[in-house]
């Protein structure tokens, strides 16, 4: 195909290269499916870092931007599926702050895992997402070098180790994870209970 052609051709459409093609909108639960996309672009820029050796000082800014989407879908999820388990509707907070986020979601984990033996580790995954919320509190720090009164995002960080950055958000992820897990189990256990009612 020429140049020419090619430059007034669609850009977000399929192809005949099939196994090029993503299929978009046919999850049940996009949130889901975001949430765990940034999760794994994340990863796989750690770990072509780390391979490699090289280029971390430019992919950590969308290293870290993608994690930090990730914990901020997975909290909205978590909230979601967890107001209505506890019958309080299906909504969840619109915003990027994930220390207010986290703070809704813990809430609600607490009520829906409280007559567990072992009840999620919260303390560690509230640690986490604290220092998230501490360098990055509205998800712009990593998308702009400098806020919209022109101070810089970053200031007084010279290092962030990014094998390090990684291996706390996989602890997360897993904390994060297992709630939603046990959340999604609460819902069929009483959508048959309820079934079973009417």
């Amino acid at each position: 195909m020429s140049k020419d052609k090619r430059k007034f051709e669609p850009v977000f459409c399929a192809d005949d290269d099939w196994q090029a093609n993503a299929c978009v909108n046919r999850s049940l639960d996009p949130l889901e499916l975001y949430a765990i996309g940034y999760k794994e672009a994340g990863d796989r820029l750690v770990e072509f870092v780390l391979a490699k050796i090289q280029d971390q000082d430019v992919l950590i800014y969308p290293i870290v931007f993608l994690y930090r989407q990730y914990i901020e879908l997975r909290l909205k999820e978590i909230i979601r599926e967890g107001q209505i388990l506890l019958e309080k509707g299906n909504d969840f907070p619109t915003h990027h702050k994930i220390w207010d986020l986290w703070c809704m979601a813990k809430k609600i984990v607490i009520k829906a895992f409280e007559n567990e033996n072992e009840p999620p580790d919260l303390k560690y995954a509230e640690h986490v997402i604290k220092e998230f919320s501490r360098i990055d509190p509205d998800s712009y720090y990593f998308r702009y070098p400098t806020t919209k009164e022109g101070k810089n995002t970053l200031e007084g960080i010279t290092h962030i180790n990014i094998r390090r950055l990684a291996e706390h958000l996989e602890d997360l992820s897993k904390i994060l994870e297992n709630i939603s897990s046990g959340i999604s189990v609460y819902r069929d256990w009483q959508k048959e209970m309820w079934s079973s009612i009417y």
